[in-house]
């Protein structure tokens, strides 16, 4: 075997590997991101419920035409 020969075959350069692997830590964040956005927007809607109001009457003093 020819010594700049190696044996096996490589599936991905050093540069691929690394931009590959940088894309996914990217997914993650952005996916981490929305779910703690959405997290976010439930616990706001939880806090921010108003107790019920009470049934009120309310008379109109001018008719319609």
């Amino acid at each position: 075997m020819p010594a700049d020969v190696h044996p096996g075959t490589p599936v991905a350069g050093p540069g691929s590997v690394a931009r590959r692997v940088s894309a996914m830590l990217g997914i993650v964040v952005v996916i981490g991101l929305a779910l703690a956005l959405m997290w976010r927007v439930y616990l706001h809607h939880q806090r921010s419920r108003m107790p019920p109001d009470e049934p009120t009457l309310v008379s109109l003093s001018v008719r319609a035409a």
